[in-house]
This record gives C-alpha cells, structure tokens and sequence, in this order.
C-alpha cells in the first residue's frame, strides 16, 4: 500500500518523465549601412509645339548622359548602371480662370536611372543634375548589394533561430525542466499548428527629395534586415 505522499511523489515522477512540447517564434534584426544607390531623376520641359517641347528635353537627356558617362563603371563604379528611356510626348488643353480652352500645350519627358556604388559622389551628382532646369530628383534608393543582401540575411535569419533556442530553453527552465530538442524549424505559417506570424523581410528605406539646393546633404538610409522563424522543441 501507498500512502498519500508516496502516490503524490509517483505522479510527479511520471509528469516529469514525460516529455514536454515548446511551440515559439524566434526573431532576428540587424541594420547595416548602405552600399549603393539608385537615383530616380526625370526630365520634363513644355512648349507650344511638338518641336519646342522635345528639344530641349532631348538637350537634358544629352547633358545628364554627358554627366553619367565619366563615371560609368559596370565593374567598379562609381556608376555601375544607369538607363535612360526614350523621350516620351503628350499635350493637353489647358483653361484659364474664365473657363476658356487655351491652345495645346506639348510635354516632353524622359525617365533616368543612376546607380551609384560610391555613395560619396551621389550628392555631387545630385547637385549638378538638378542645377538643370527641366531635371527633377524623384526620390534615392539606398540598398546593400546583391550578395550583401544573401550574407546577411542568412546571418538574421541565424539570429532568429538562436532566439527561438533561447526562448525555448526559458520556458523549459521556470518548468524544471533541463534537456531541449530541437524537433521542427520553419518558415511563418508552415509550422502545422502554429498561425502565421511575422517573416523575412529585406526593407531598404528611402530618402525622397524634389531638388537639390545649394548645401543639399544626402543622408543614406540605413538598412534594416529582420526575419523570423517559428520552432518546436521538446524538453525532458
């Protein structure tokens, strides 16, 4: 026969012999400097014709070209690509404040791309450019690399697995508990039995601006890289 303490102590031997699942989500951040930049510029002029539209647009696309083309690179920069699209036409009607129609008014425009990956000349740019009349900075793309981009997301995505490792060992801990295995790592929402919660995401942020005055300063953006994983241990 058993007393009353024998069979309480034989019950909690059982529990805890008894494998214990711990379902969490693990997240990983970190912020990395930018290492290129894609500036958007467009070129817009107007005229009364067609002609006095379009020249002086293909006169700016000549100079920004005139600019780009000293610094182009495709294997080292400091311009490693750009790309300039044809000059594109349109007109419209405008009315004047007592609702009259006024003759066709001609628009010309032109979008360019500059790909800078020595962030240094990307505010000397910037200022030469908009100094011509017709040429607007639309907005600065701060990005890593392509295989900066891979490196360092594997490296987050590390961080969020460690994260997991450390969660889970926690709440085995505050449960007695000393032993945890890992048994199912995954991607949010492919966890059965788990929602969906966060994931990996590579957001370069973007610094927008219409012009480049005199003392302009660019200020890159920094990178921020975070991902998250959802994990299942066991703990003895």
């Amino acid at each position: 026969m058993f007393g009353f303490d024998e069979l309480s102590d034989a019950r909690l031997d059982d529990m805890s012999a008894e494998s214990l699942d711990i379902t969490v989500v693990g997240h990983g951040a970190a912020t990395y400097p930018p290492e290129q930049c894609t500036l958007s510029l467009t070129v817009r002029t107007d005229g009364r014709t067609a002609e006095s539209a379009s020249e002086p647009a293909q006169q700016l696309v000549r100079e920004l070209t005139r600019l780009v083309e000293p610094l182009y690179n495709s294997d080292g920069g400091p311009i490693e690509r750009w790309s300039v699209d044809q000059v594109r036409h349109s007109r419209h009607r405008p009315f004047n404040q007592d609702g009259e129609q006024l003759p066709y008014l001609y628009q010309a425009e032109a979008s360019v791309e500059v790909q800078f990956s020595q962030l240094d000349l990307v505010d000397a740019f910037v200022y030469a450019a908009s100094a011509l009349d017709g040429v607007s900075i639309d907005h600065f793309d701060w990005d890593l690399t392509e295989s900066s981009t891979v490196s360092r997301t594997l490296a987050v995505r590390e961080l969020a697995v460690r994260d997991a490792v450390a969660k889970a060992e926690a709440y085995a801990s505050s449960l007695g508990r000393t032993g945890v295995h890992a048994v199912a790592v995954a991607d949010p929402g492919l966890l059965p039995g788990t929602a969906e919660h966060g994931g990996t995401d590579s957001s370069p942020r973007m610094f927008a601006a219409k012009s480049a005055p005199a003392g302009f300063a660019l200020k890159p953006e920094n990178i921020t890289i975070t991902a998250s994983v959802h994990a299942r241990f066991t703990a003895s």
